[in-house]
């Protein structure tokens, strides 16, 4: 399942982030806006303000299971990466 970053209640657009958290294997992202945790693979507020809301869910034809980054950020310009301070620094070592 792949997902905008609209919130799908209310249209709103959230800054999403790296909480550092794990939860059943899935990303934890992070919403500082509103203290909201999203859980990754289903798009779902678990914690905070948001709890219970749900990101926009993007149709099949949106995306695919496997692109090269090239070939997503031609058809998604606006795309940005998620990287966290960890993994960023891992792969500079």
């Amino acid at each position: 399942m792949v997902h905008e970053r609209r919130v799908q209640e209310s249209g709103e657009v959230v800054e999403l982030r790296v909480s550092g958290q794990v939860r059943l294997g899935n990303l934890i992202m992070f919403d500082s806006k509103t203290g909201s945790n999203w859980l990754q693979e289903t798009g779902k507020s678990i914690e905070g303000e948001s709890k219970g809301q749900s990101l926009t869910p993007m149709k099949p034809e949106e995306w695919k299971e496997r692109i090269r980054w090239d070939e997503w950020k031609e058809v998604h310009p606006e795309t940005k990466v998620l990287v966290c301070d960890h993994c960023d620094k891992a792969g500079k070592s």
